[in-house]
């Protein structure tokens, strides 16, 4: 899309946000983040970061009740 060279990045707080599920993302931010290679890189960055962080917690018995990590973690 033509409109999507001009559109800012989302920015990386508001992507981790939106992967532990505290926000949904606009669509045009969606959209952006899905079109957008980097954005897109970024969000498997934060997507794996936040899986590590879950495995740590849940291997040293630390605030992780059994709970199952997303595939899809956009809102």
């Amino acid at each position: 899309m033509m409109h999507n060279e001009t559109m800012i990045h989302v920015p990386a707080i508001r992507l981790w946000q939106a992967l532990c599920g505290g926000v949904q993302l606009p669509k045009t931010q969606y959209q952006h983040v899905i079109e957008c290679v980097a954005c897109e890189e970024l969000a498997s960055q934060i997507g794996d970061a936040l899986d590590d962080i879950e495995e740590a917690l849940r291997r040293n018995r630390l605030g992780v009740s059994g709970g199952t990590h997303s595939t899809s973690r956009l809102n």
